[in-house]
């Protein structure tokens, strides 16, 4: 599933996606121990996998697709910002 970054911590690689299905938001622990941590920020694209069996959406794969595809959304998804029509 593709999903656009809405807040991430470059110290511990945990990011928090808002998903493609517009369904609950997904969580990313960070990768597990030994392997490379991606740098995602807010307002990349990714693409995600989720763990089966949670009661919260979480990710135990994700990759990035597009840097800075979105740098805005944590702003439109606030409201501070009006938000762009589709064509």
């Amino acid at each position: 599933m593709l999903g656009v970054v809405i807040w991430s911590c470059q110290e511990t690689g945990r990011a928090i996606i808002w998903c493609a299905d517009h369904r609950d938001l997904a969580h990313y622990d960070g990768p597990p121990r030994g392997v490379t941590r991606i740098g995602v920020e807010v307002g990349d694209l990714v693409e995600l996998s989720f763990q089966p069996g949670n009661a919260a959406r979480r990710c135990h794969a994700l990759r990035l697709v597009e840097p800075g595809y979105f740098p805005e959304i944590a702003e439109e998804l606030k409201g501070n910002r009006r938000a762009i029509a589709a064509a």
